[in-house]
């Protein structure tokens, strides 16, 4: 019955007919020059010498995959959960009282939000570039005229920053947001989206300008901030591992908002504005570390509120905002290797060993038939 169940289990397509195809395609290609060597050379030297060049192809092949981590490969490195920690399980400061002790240095309390250091380099360019400036009720003007290229750039990215996230008044709302609203419904508007923007994270800010965010930020310790766009990978892990634990009551990533992401250890990534030797040392440097130091992440979360999840039918998506009465959830992972080039290294050497083995054996058989071509020859 099992037997049964197996069989009708099985399908034609991929199973039966991947098969079949790869079974063709070994006696058709590979038993076809087998065959024209053992007629021509006979069965025992045509195996030979057909295996000789199967196993050295293989070599040559499998060591593409080594180099590439292609083909037939092992499992890619990804992060896996160590532990994941929140507020409500100690008193004390958040990672606190996380197990791992490298998770203890970042004090992410401490942190300012995105919005205070928007406020505070509003405060530094307004001093700055004042002569370049014309401020009224949150709206910025902004003439260039003579300024510095350096300069420039910094007041482009902190002019996106503060219309993504910056501090919004009633002078700098378009005709269309406001058409056919109250004075009561403007201002509601006004505390919705300043309500969004305040909640701003870290990681969105770093996304957006970069170079906003202070290099001095004792608060991370051993750690440095991840921007939205390079939470990628670590942030689908933090995101499975929390829904998967069953210890809180989520049961999709829209019950939460992640906040900021870190990450610490691992080798040693390009400096900023990296010129090409930076690029050459840093991958001969990396080719040279055997030992991959240990890297780790953290991807903090919280919960939202009901009203995020609960969108109208027809309306616009609600912008997640945290429900500061619920605690920060962390994440924290660490980097798992994997063992990405372990199987096509695995395949080289043993074809290569399986090759030279093949090649040993033509070389003894042609050393004995050149023994006996020469008692031969000496005899007549």
């Amino acid at each position: 019955m099992e037997t049964i169940d197996l069989i009708a289990g099985l399908g034609w397509d991929p199973e039966i007919r991947g098969f079949l195809a790869v079974l063709t395609g070994v006696v058709v290609l590979m038993g076809s020059v087998w065959l024209l060597l053992s007629t021509n050379s006979g069965t025992r030297l045509g195996t030979l010498i057909a295996g000789a060049g199967f196993f050295g192809w293989m070599a040559i092949m499998a060591s593409v995959w080594w180099i590439y981590g292609i083909g037939y490969s092992g499992d890619r490195p990804t992060f896996v959960e160590l532990e994941i920690v929140d507020e409500n399980q100690e008193n004390g400061a958040h990672l606190d009282f996380a197990e791992n002790d490298v998770a203890e240095t970042l004090l992410s309390g401490d942190l300012p939000s995105a919005q205070d250091i928007l406020l505070a380099q509003a405060a530094t360019f307004s001093d700055e570039y004042a002569n370049f400036i014309q401020e009224s009720d949150g709206a910025f003007t902004i003439d260039t005229d003579g300024m510095a290229n350096s300069g420039v750039q910094e007041m482009v990215d902190f002019a996106v920053a503060w219309l993504e996230f910056g501090v919004l008044t009633e002078e700098v709302l378009t005709e269309d947001q406001i058409v056919g609203l109250s004075a009561e419904e403007i201002d509601t508007l006004l505390d919705e989206e300043n309500a969004k923007n305040g909640s701003t994270t870290l990681s969105e800010l770093a996304a957006v300008a970069p170079d906003l965010i202070p290099d001095n930020l004792e608060a991370l310790g051993d750690w440095r901030l991840l921007s939205t766009a390079e939470m990628g990978e670590a942030q689908a892990s933090a995101i499975a591992a929390l829904i998967d634990s069953g210890d809180y009551n989520f049961a999709s990533a829209t019950e939460f908002k992640i906040l900021n992401g870190y990450a610490s250890g691992g080798k040693d990534g390009l400096p900023e504005d990296p010129s090409r030797w930076d690029r050459i040392s840093t991958q001969i440097t990396s080719a040279l570390t055997i030992k991959h130091p240990t890297g780790y992440a953290i991807i903090q979360m919280q919960a939202v509120t009901e009203r995020s999840i609960d969108n109208l039918p027809g309306d616009a998506p609600q912008r997640p905002l945290e429900d500061l009465d619920e605690p920060i959830i962390s994440v924290i992972m660490i980097r798992d290797l994997g063992n990405l080039r372990q199987l096509p290294a695995l395949v080289t050497i043993g074809s290569l060993l399986i090759f030279l083995a093949f090649c040993y054996m033509l070389h003894e058989r042609d050393k004995v038939v050149m023994a006996r071509r020469a008692e031969f020859a000496a005899e007549n």
